[in-house]
């Protein structure tokens, strides 16, 4: 990692990490003349000295080192007239951020003096439908399911207006959207279904669908809803804008609220931190799992809007 020589946990591999072509570490050309590959040790990055601090951010600056390690553990989105940075909790200590305080979830600003591009239109009206979506998580004197509840009904109802090209009124509808009393059919809700779905998806870890097996059979555990808003809230932020690229805003929406159950549910089995990490790393580092996703919500009744309020009200 960049940052300020970001420390590592295992011993250091010995060399000269300066020699021609990587050939200390091991480097082979990759194939595409982009540059060279370098092989882990053991998990371990051949770039760290004894200290455990990277040897090429130490000599050369965070410029020097790899698009990875200056960005890890960030995502970064470009949405013309302005940058959002988040860290991921697949992260450890992005993780303890994330989770080691009970307070509401806020983001900073700040201004540039980059030159502004130009944004989507879409951006006028998904800004304003964002914040209101934010706050209906935040408004704690209502219990999470009922604020997860208006956090979906809100972006049902603003997909009808992107459905319709009317991405004009998306300000409109959230200054004065009230939610209104929506009969729910009668269905099992999301789970297990939902675990099995996850499990189907490509797994980097090679535990993960035997957690995701096991949380079938494991009884709900208690979470507090403040660490289960601000998990809400981080993926709220990272993906209802991304709307703008494929229109897909109530996808997105059952996403976020679909993370934080699946997050809870896996409680039972490796405990709320460790669940939040995993399920961060198994679906956020794939685009893969990202879309696959986004084409279950589309196609699996199971998975539909309605399959999701049936969960939030058993």
């Amino acid at each position: 990692m960049g940052g300020g020589g970001g420390r590592g946990d295992r011993p250091p591999l010995s060399g000269d990490p300066w020699l021609p072509g990587g050939a200390a570490a091991g480097g082979a050309p990759d194939g595409r003349g982009g540059g060279f590959l370098l092989p882990l040790r053991g998990g371990r990055c051949p770039f760290l000295n004894r200290e455990n601090l990277c040897e090429i951010h130490r000599i050369l600056g965070a410029e020097a080192t790899s698009l990875t390690c200056r960005t890890h553990p960030r995502f970064i989105e470009e949405y013309g007239p302005f940058r959002e940075v988040s860290l991921c909790a697949s992260c450890p200590a992005a993780c303890d951020l994330l989770l080691g305080s009970t307070a509401p979830l806020s983001f900073l600003e700040r201004e540039t003096a980059e030159p502004e591009e130009p944004g989507d239109p879409w951006l006028c009206g998904l800004l304003p439908l964002r914040e209101r979506m934010l706050r209906e998580l935040a408004d704690r004197p209502r219990p999470l399911q009922e604020r997860l509840e208006a956090f979906l009904l809100l972006a049902a109802e603003a997909q009808i207006l992107l459905d319709e090209d009317r991405t004009e009124d998306l300000a409109a509808l959230a200054a004065d959207w009230k939610k209104r009393e929506t009969a729910v059919p009668p269905g099992p809700g999301l789970f297990p279904h939902a675990l099995r779905v996850l499990s189907k998806l490509e797994a980097l870890d090679g535990d993960w669908r035997e957690l995701l097996r096991r949380a079938e059979e494991a009884p709900p555990a208690a979470v507090p809803e403040t660490l289960l808003e601000r998990l809400g809230t981080y993926f709220a932020f990272r993906y209802l804008l991304k709307a703008v690229n494929d229109g897909d805003l109530l996808g997105q929406a059952q996403f976020c609220v679909l993370m934080v159950l699946t997050a809870q549910r896996l409680t039972a089995v490796c405990g709320f931190w460790e669940a939040v990490r995993r399920l961060c790393c198994e679906v956020e580092h794939s685009e893969e799992n990202l879309e696959a996703l986004r084409l279950a919500f589309l196609r699996d009744a199971a998975l539909s809007p309605g399959a999701f309020l049936c969960q939030m009200r058993s």
